[in-house]
C-alpha cells in the first residue's frame, strides 16, 4: 500500500472489526485510498478525520524521512498481540528493532530518585544491548530515553499524536537524538494531535512491543499502569522499582508488586530474567565521583552505616540521598548489606 493510503486509513481511526471489514471488501482493481474516502462503511466522524487530513503536512513529513511500517517491518513481538496495528508511522533508525526491547514506563510528575533510578536502569540495559521503549512524556519517559542515549545504545519513543508533532515542546531537542540512533513511532496519522484517548492507545503499543515491562514510578492513578496491565495480559513479564512506603507517586507501583509483578532493585535482575548476558566485571568503569556520591564511598569505606546514619553524616536531604545510593548500587560501587550499605567487596 501507498503512504497516502495509510494516512487516510490511520486518520479514520476505525475499530479493529470494521478495518477488517474494509480489507475484505476492497477490489484489488480499486485505488484504496481513493476507495477509503468513499467507502459506505466510514462513520461520520471517520470520514471527517480523513477529510481533515493536512496533505502538505503529510508530504512534508515524508520528504524529511518519515516512513511507513507494514506489519512485515515491525517487530515480532507485535505480531503476538490481540490486535497488532496494520501500520505504523516511523522516523528514525531502524535497526533498533532487531534487539531485545524492554519498556520502561512511569509519572509525568516524576521525583528526582524516580528520574535517577529509570536513566541508569535505561543506561545499563541500552550498554547491554536492549532497546529501550518509552512514550516520549516528561519525567520517567524521558529519563529512561536519556538514560539509553547516554549508553549509545538504542531508544524507541512510542508517540500519543503524530509523528511530526512535538509533545511537550521542549523535547524537540530529544525527540532529534532519538531519531539518530533509534525511532519516534506512532499508529496515528501524520498531524493527529494529542488527545487522552490516544495516550491510551500509545501505552498499549508500548507494552505490546516490548519484551518485558519496568514499572519506575507507577501513583495509583497512572498510565504507567495501564502498560502494565496491556503487559500482563500478553503474558509478558512486569518489572517494579520500588521506594519507600511514605511515597504516594509509587503507590501504582507497590500495588503492582502486591499483585504479582517482580521488584527488582538492579537491572541486572531484568537481563537475567529475560536471558541476556550480563556484562562482566571488566566493562563497568570506575570513575572518580565527586559531591555526595563521593561522600557516600568515603563514609562507607570505614565500614556498613544505615540510611539514616548517612544521611546525618553527609546533611543531605533523605530524597536526595536516596538517588545518589541508588545510582551507586546500579553502578556496582555499593551493596546492601543488612539494615545498610557497605562498598562492593
Amino acid at each position: 500500500m501507498k503512504p497516502l493510503f495509510w494516512q487516510y486509513f490511520l486518520a479514520a481511526e476505525m475499530p479493529p472489526d470494521k478495518a477488517q471489514a474494509f480489507f475484505e471488501a476492497l477490489a484489488p482493481s480499486l485505488d484504496p485510498a481513493l476507495a477509503l474516502r468513499q467507502w459506505h462503511g466510514l462513520s461520520a466522524s471517520e470520514r471527517k478525520r480523513i477529510e481533515l487530513c493536512d496533505l502538505k503536512r503529510f508530504e512534508t513529513a515524508m520528504s524529511r524521512g518519515v516512513a511507513v511500517l507494514e506489519a512485515d517491518d515491525m517487530p515480532s513481538t507485535l505480531g503476538l498481540s490481540s490486535c497488532p496495528p496494520q501500520a505504523l508511522f516511523a522516523w528514525g533508525e531502524g535497526s533498533a528493532w532487531h534487539r531485545p526491547m524492554v519498556a520502561v514506563v512511569g509519572t509525568r510528575q516524576a521525583s528526582a530518585y524516580g528520574k535517577a533510578a529509570a536513566y541508569k536502569f535505561a543506561e545499563s540495559m541500552a550498554a547491554a544491548g536492549v532497546c529501550i521503549v518509552s512514550g516520549g512524556a516528561l519525567g520517567i519517559d524521558a529519563a529512561a530515553h536519556e538514560g539509553a542515549l547516554a549508553a549509545g545504545g538504542h531508544t524507541v519513543a512510542v508517540l500519543g499524536h503524530g509523528i511530526d508533532k512535538v509533545y511537550p515542546a521542549s523535547h524537540g531537542p530529544l525527540f532529534a537524538r532519538i531519531r539518530q540512533s533509534g525511532m519516534l513511532v506512532s499508529p496515528f496519522a501524520v498531524g493527529a494531535p494529542s488527545l487522552g484517548q490516544r495516550f491510551l492507545q500509545r501505552n498499549s503499543l508500548i507494552a505490546s512491543m516490548a519484551h518485558a515491562t519496568l514499572v519506575v514510578e507507577a501513583p495509583s492513578k497512572s498510565g504507567a499502569l495501564t502498560t502494565a496491565a496491556a503487559a500482563a495480559d500478553l503474558g509478558r513479564p512486569v518489572f517494579v522499582v520500588p521506594s519507600g512506603i511514605h511515597h504516594e507517586s509509587f503507590r501504582g507501583s507497590h500495588r503492582l508488586i502486591r499483585d504479582g509483578a517482580t521488584l527488582v532493585d538492579h537491572p541486572f535482575q531484568i537481563l537475567d530474567a529475560l536471558g541476556l548476558e550480563l556484562p562482566s566485571e571488566g566493562e563497568t568503569t570506575q570513575l572518580e565521583v565527586e559531591g555526595t556520591a563521593g561522600q557516600v564511598l568515603e563514609l562507607l569505606s570505614g565500614g556498613m552505616m544505615t540510611i539514616d546514619q548517612l544521611a546525618g553524616q553527609t546533611g543531605v536531604e533523605l530524597d536526595q540521598l536516596l538517588v545518589e545510593i541508588t545510582l551507586l548500587e546500579v553502578e556496582g560501587r555499593v551493596v546492601r548489606d543488612g539494615p545498610g550499605y557497605s562498598l562492593k567487596p
